[in-house]
């Protein structure tokens, strides 16, 4: 694990909240609707990860705006070609 320690700061538990210190909020350019999730390792270790809510949100709306081709039906199809398995 040590092997991907970057920069190291201190930080305070209190009254069931966890405060990130300046320069780790700025190193990590984490903005206002970030969610940062903990996973719990062995040795009292933890790694946090930052899920970026504009991207995510970036994302969806460009999948919406722009959804892949599925291709077309070439005539009609009937009820019964639909359900024509299901029996």
């Amino acid at each position: 694990m040590g092997k991907y320690v970057f920069d190291v700061a201190e930080t305070t538990y209190h009254k069931d909240k966890v405060y990130i210190p300046r320069k780790v909020r700025e190193k990590l350019g984490l903005t206002d609707g970030d969610r940062l999730y903990i996973e719990v390792l062995s040795g009292g270790a933890a790694r946090l990860v930052v899920m970026r809510k504009s991207s995510a949100t970036k994302r969806i709306l460009n999948r919406l705006d722009n959804p892949p081709n599925l291709g077309m039906l070439r005539g009609r199809i009937t009820r019964e070609e639909v359900y024509e398995d299901i029996t």
